[in-house]
């Protein structure tokens, strides 16, 4: 095997964009620490608002049973775009943030990474951290989810 893939598996290099590994870590890379961008939370943030939403709220979530994870959601009655932890695809109050209008979120949504938003990364948020890296809302998870909700489909809660 080449050397320099040997390294890349043993965690002797990083991948490109990868975050520097935690202090303290067990060799355990941080997630890409590349903000998502404007592009992504633009479309986020179309989404959102042009999804009919179940119960008032859009969303952009995991939809199985139990726990499932994070999301990104629409108060339309509210006016409100938040992330908050969510259970079988609805969210768990509080929020873990909460934002009056598009354009707030839209500009935290871009400056976001998956290391910002994998909960191994201390923040001012209670309670953020716990369970890191499960069902964490991801630059991937965002645009799967946005390219098989193109049409917006009768709900913010489709697939999982």
């Amino acid at each position: 095997m080449p050397r320099r893939l040997l390294r890349v598996l043993h965690g002797g290099a990083r991948a490109k964009g990868a975050a520097p590994q935690a202090p303290g870590a067990r060799g355990a890379p941080l997630p890409d620490d590349t903000p998502f961008g404007e592009d992504l939370a633009r479309r986020a943030v179309a989404f959102l608002e042009a999804t009919s939403a179940v119960w008032g709220e859009a969303a952009i979530v995991r939809t199985h049973r139990d726990y499932t994870g994070h999301g990104l959601f629409h108060d339309r009655a509210a006016g409100r775009f938040f992330l908050s932890r969510s259970l079988d695809g609805w969210p768990c109050a509080p929020a873990y943030l909460s934002f009056a209008d598009a354009a707030g979120f839209r500009r935290w949504l871009a400056a976001q990474s998956d290391a910002s938003l994998s909960g191994q990364v201390p923040s001012d948020i209670p309670g953020f951290e716990r369970d890191p890296g499960n069902q964490r809302i991801t630059r991937s998870f965002v645009e799967d989810y946005l390219r098989r909700h193109r049409n917006g489909g009768a709900s913010g809660r489709q697939g999982s």
